[in-house]
C-alpha cells in the first residue's frame, strides 16, 4: 500500500508520513522544492520499514500539474 501526501516535507504532512512509515506503509509526498523533498525523504527513510519518495510539485498551480 502507498499513501500520497501533499505537502509532506514539513509540519503536519511530515508527521503523517512518519506515522504511516512506522506502520510499514510506503509514502510518496510532494513539496514545492525538490531540495526540501530530498532532505525530508532522507530523514523519513530512517523512521520505518516503508519506502519513501519526495516529489517536487506545487499543488496550488493547476497548470503545472498537467505537465
Amino acid at each position: 500500500m502507498t499513501a500520497l501526501i501533499t505537502g509532506g516535507s514539513k509540519g503536519i504532512g511530515y508527521g503523517i508520513a512518519a506515522s504511516l512509515l512506522k506502520e510499514g506503509i510506503n509514502v510518496a509526498f510532494t513539496s514545492r522544492r525538490q531540495e526540501d523533498a530530498d532532505a525530508a525523504a532522507v530523514e523519513l527513510s530512517k523512521i520505518g520499514p516503508g519506502k519513501v519518495i519526495g516529489i517536487a510539485a506545487d499543488v496550488r498551480d493547476f497548470d503545472a500539474q498537467q505537465k
